[in-house]
């Protein structure tokens, strides 16, 4: 064969190529066209990015080009199944991390440890302290909960490397000074690292890991334990896949269990009525059970995040505790009803109101706030509810 003919059908497999190219990109368009933009990521349980508005200022940012990029990404067709394509991919290629999540052992997926943002964290700690300079005569707690890739890092991959964030705590306690009653729950997890603690899939606790990290709580604050018979778990699903698998693509068939805890002698279990207080709903339980339908079976406790809850209860008691918190708080809180007549729960992330009537009109006794540390050392929200002294 003359080389003039190979030239010509080499280019020729190369028209083709790309015509067959652009008849792929054009169907891929359509679909995209037909198929209609998505709010919500059942699978990934978080908000796709929409099309973002054309402005001026959006344009000489930048901030317009960053946008559009990730709403084509979040809306392209067959999105789940490109995502977990590449996943497979870089699992053979030997890759074992993705989005920031480890792929480890015994099909643990591990949140890799946030990296402080310094100036924000200072500025939390800093509300913190004037905080309890205002109420110095009501007692105030810290319980930062290190998260899996800290407790249980024998779990990581190979070569894997993460913050210290032993170090990171011990940095916060220091800043934080005597005043604010440190709750060290870590030497507690550690003791327990070969238990399920954390769940597989997802970056929760598990309730038997908020249940150790409650017995030193309950030690700190100088709980009677003794008037609560002993806790009885009970599983309310087998079928829970968590966040970090939809963030990672790991382990996408894995189902675990989730449990709830209460007490043996069911009479000694304080009756309680929860007030979701900007939606106004109210109800008879701490769980929403509708959740266990849904992706994110996790936000059967307290039904998942709301801005306040207030809780009233039976207890034999006239103390109030107002709980500053993230969604690591939300399955402990069971734990804490049989000690309080009333537990205020304020979630910095979707709060705008004002604390110090919270504080007043309350009559708090004391307050606590759990956070994960991966969120705490990123929060941009708690200086400015801590700090905000009128309803917006």
């Amino acid at each position: 064969m003359s080389e003039s003919k190979k030239a010509k059908r080499k280019l020729h497999r190369r028209k083709l190529a790309a015509l067959l190219f652009l008849i792929m990109l054009g169907i891929i368009c359509l679909f995209n066209l037909v198929s209609g933009d998505k709010e919500y990521s059942e699978k990934e349980n978080r908000m796709l990015q929409q099309r973002p508005q054309f402005t001026l200022a959006g344009i000489e940012s930048g901030r317009l080009m960053e946008q559009y990029e990730s709403y084509l990404s979040d809306q392209f067709v067959g999105r789940n199944f490109w995502v977990s394509l590449k996943t497979r991919i870089d699992l053979l290629a030997g890759k074992r991390e993705s989005n920031g999540v480890f792929k480890g052992k015994n099909h643990y997926l591990l949140e890799d440890i946030a990296s402080p943002d310094q100036e924000q964290m200072a500025q939390n700690i800093e509300a913190i302290e004037s905080f309890e300079n205002k109420y110095q005569d009501i007692p105030m707690y810290m319980m930062l909960v290190p998260n899996a890739a800290n407790i249980e890092s024998g779990k990581l991959p190979g070569f894997a490397v993460t913050e210290d964030q032993n170090q990171i705590f011990r940095n916060i306690q220091k800043e934080l000074g005597d005043y604010i009653n440190w709750v060290d729950v870590t030497k507690t997890l550690k003791k327990h690292k070969s238990e399920d603690i954390y769940y597989h899939t997802d970056h929760h606790w598990t309730t038997l890991g908020a249940f150790y990290a409650f017995q030193e709580l309950a030690s700190s604050m100088k709980l009677d334990t003794s008037k609560v018979s002993e806790w009885k778990s009970y599983a309310v699903t087998s079928e829970f896949n968590g966040t970090l698998s939809a963030t990672s693509g790991y382990e996408t068939g894995y189902e675990e269990p989730i449990y709830i805890y209460a007490p043996e002698n069911i009479e000694d279990a304080p009756e309680v009525v929860v007030n979701y207080v900007n939606e106004k709903k109210k109800t008879a339980t701490l769980y929403d059970s509708s959740k266990l339908e849904e992706k994110d079976k996790y936000a059967m406790f307290l039904g998942g995040n709301y801005p306040m809850i207030d809780i009233r209860t039976t207890a034999d008691t006239t103390d109030r505790l107002l709980l500053i918190k993230d969604s690591y708080a939300n399955c402990l809180v069971p734990f804490l009803v049989p000690y309080y007549r009333e537990i205020i729960i304020i979630d910095p992330r979707y709060y705008y109101g004002d604390i110090t009537e919270v504080m007043e009109s309350n009559k708090i006794t004391s307050v606590l706030f759990l956070y994960n540390g991966n969120t705490f050392v990123e929060d941009n929200s708690i200086n400015g509810v801590l700090e905000n002294d009128a309803t917006e």
